[in-house]
């Protein structure tokens, strides 16, 4: 990959002799004059009126004595430098566009060692930098170096080594795609879901800015080879037939007796490679059993796609442009793009970057469910995912409360068995599953959306807040003594806890494989049946909620509950101390018949040993969230 560097360096100003002009010159700005020796023209912008007259006359090139036109074009910026550049063979991306638009000869004056070639004359066999050095003393020397200025560019560079990237001239092998990019764009606006929505502009900007095919060459030792011989005497090119496949050039001839065009035995094999790209962009038609099973259609195309941004230019466009010329269909019907991991300095996570963390490390000391926490919860579908310490112990944190929620519920449930009618349930039984169905449901619509996130933190916020937090603290006491509330009471509590934590396993296995089905095994399998957590079902909501009614009753109830329970912590009153009086005013009659309906609850999770509802307003410690319910509380 290319990558782009900022770096120092220097500005050359060059004259240019006007070819007839009687010691009239034009000079030239460049930061690469190493390639004086590839330079096949100069261009000036078509509307500086500096340069008009010269458009279209000859200048001679220095050091190597070529004559070149010179060029109206717009690529040209006249504020840069002199307003006048040279095109050569190749500096950049706009060098090869320019030579392309203008029909220009290629000089190649740089070789795949990184040493002038004997197109450069006298500096043959010279590394760039050496090149540059000398042809810069000539220059001066003849008197054609006008000044050199320090300046800050931007450097093509190798992404993993940062060495400066020249463009070499070389035949490549191309396959036509930009005669596809209207069908490209419009199947990836129209018939291709992404998530997040937005990343199909990436493909649609990166196919409509394309300025050549696909070149899918490459000089390499390691990768499928190009079925193409040629004739050692005529260059024939003779590409194998499909009945041929697969087959390595190098290793085998061509099955022909001669060459068709001039009759010669004697063929040379296409020692290049194909790009690794050309064997990915097929991989969905190939996963569907292309061209080997005749049932392939049935799984083609792909349901979902999984990439990250930073390929959406290749595997995503060429798995289009493949799939498209081939079949004239899309290779998947929805794409998920994924973000990038970051290092704690915010820069992308590399080993040359020195921000390194090894999977094993967070593995090792949270856990491979408290790691994939992380990477879940740490941002949003298509965002960067900075890692975090402190999010991987969030989630081992959470993790922990799981564990010990269900290691409580195997004490509780130890003499329960499901199945049966329904148990007669109180409020805050209804309440809680009431918000598990709620739950469920906000879960599923966000892994229908590849909102991962979102789901893994509704999940959570359910688990720990409502379900550890709330729900459990508030039955405690109808489990502890059934000889107090009654048989019936307890197995409604039970009926409960069970609901909601196998619910909650089977949200949560999808991101936390292990510790979902650690709790399956030793809880639920004797009586669900599944082999694992993972064969089962997808939850659904409990019949008959979510219950609006019932929520709001129980979220009056809870809120009330927390109220009191905080109040204790204040005056530093154990939370498991009796305190003699509680005095609620509700503020309406609807809300105190609420608050005694649910009295036994009340008194039993906060101790409370006598509970006094009054249905008016009154002077007391007011409950958030609630306007006009207070309470106090006598020890």
């Amino acid at each position: 990959e290319v990558e782009h560097e900022t770096r120092k360096g220097k500005l050359y100003y060059i004259r240019f002799k006007l070819v007839g002009g009687q010691g009239e010159h034009l000079t030239i700005a460049t930061t690469r004059p190493e390639l004086i020796p590839a330079c096949v023209a100069v261009a000036v912008h078509p509307e500086d009126e500096r340069y008009q007259a010269y458009v279209g006359r000859e200048l001679q090139v220095p050091i190597v004595g070529r004559r070149v036109k010179v060029f109206a074009d717009e690529m040209v910026d006249p504020d840069f430098g002199t307003g006048v550049v040279m095109i050569c063979t190749y500096g950049d991306k706009e060098d090869v566009r320019f030579v392309a638009r203008h029909g220009l000869p290629v000089i190649a004056c740089i070789d795949e060692d990184g040493r002038m070639t004997a197109e450069a004359g006298k500096y043959a066999g010279l590394t760039v930098a050496e090149a540059r050095e000398a042809i810069v003393r000539d220059l001066g020397e003849a008197g054609l170096l006008e000044r050199e200025e320090e300046l800050i560019h931007e450097v093509s560079t190798c992404w993993r080594c940062h060495t400066p990237v020249e463009i070499l001239v070389r035949e490549q092998w191309f396959m036509r795609t930009r005669v596809l990019t209207d069908e490209v764009v419009d199947k990836a606006v129209n018939e291709v879901k992404w998530y997040p929505d937005y990343m199909k502009w990436r493909l649609v900007d990166w196919a409509r800015s394309l300025d050549w095919d696909w070149v899918i060459s490459r000089q390499r030792i390691f990768a499928t080879p190009i079925p193409v011989w040629y004739c050692a005497r005529c260059g024939h090119v003779i590409v194998a037939e499909p009945d041929w496949l697969p087959v390595d050039p190098k290793k085998e001839p061509p099955k022909l007796d001669a060459c068709p065009k001039c009759g010669s035995r004697e063929f040379r094999p296409e020692t290049d490679v194909l790009d690794t790209w050309f064997d990915s962009s097929i991989t969905c038609a190939v996963h569907a059993g292309w061209p080997d099973r005749p049932d392939w259609r049935r799984r083609f195309p792909a349901d979902l796609h999984p990439s990250g941004y930073d390929i959406i230019r290749t595997w995503a466009y060429y798995l289009m442009v493949r799939h498209i010329a081939l079949f004239g269909e899309v290779p998947f019907k929805a794409c998920l793009i994924n973000g990038m991991v970051l290092g704690t300095d915010g820069r992308m996570m590399h080993k040359s970057y020195g921000n390194y963390v090894p999977a094993s490390e967070p593995v090792e000391q949270y856990g491979a469910d408290a790691t994939r926490w992380w990477a879940i919860a740490g941002g949003a579908t298509g965002s960067d995912v900075p890692f975090r310490w402190e999010e991987v112990r969030h989630g081992w944190r959470f993790l922990r409360k799981l564990w010990n929620a269900a290691r409580f519920l195997s004490l509780q449930l130890a003499d329960y068995r499901p199945g049966g009618p329904r148990p007669k349930l109180r409020v805050i039984d209804k309440w809680l599953l009431s918000k598990l169905a709620r739950t469920i449901r906000l879960v599923t619509e966000a892994l229908e959306e590849c909102r991962f996130n979102v789901a893994l933190l509704a999940i959570r916020d359910f688990t720990w807040h409502v379900f550890c937090d709330q729900y459990i603290e508030a039955v405690k006491h109808r489990l502890y003594s059934p000889e107090k509330y009654g048989p019936e009471d307890r197995r409604a509590a039970q009926y409960t806890l069970y609901t909601a934590l196998y619910r909650i396993i089977q949200l949560l296995a999808p991101f936390c494989p292990h510790i979902t089905e650690e709790i399956y095994q030793a809880l639920f399998r004797p009586f669900e049946g599944h082999k694992s957590i993972h064969v089962s079902p997808w939850p659904e909501p409990p019949e008959g909620f979510p219950d609006e009614e019932a929520e709001g009753a129980g979220d009056l109830v809870v809120a009330l509950i927390k109220a009191i329970r905080r109040e204790k912590a204040r005056r530093r009153i154990a939370l498991s101390a009796p305190v003699r009086l509680v005095k609620v005013f509700a503020g309406s009659a609807g809300r105190a018949d609420t608050i005694r309906a649910c009295e036994d609850d009340i008194k039993g999770t906060c101790k409370v040993g006598e509970l006094q509802v009054l249905p008016s307003k009154g002077e007391g410690l007011e409950v958030e969230e609630w306007p006009d319910l207070a309470f106090t509380l006598e020890p």
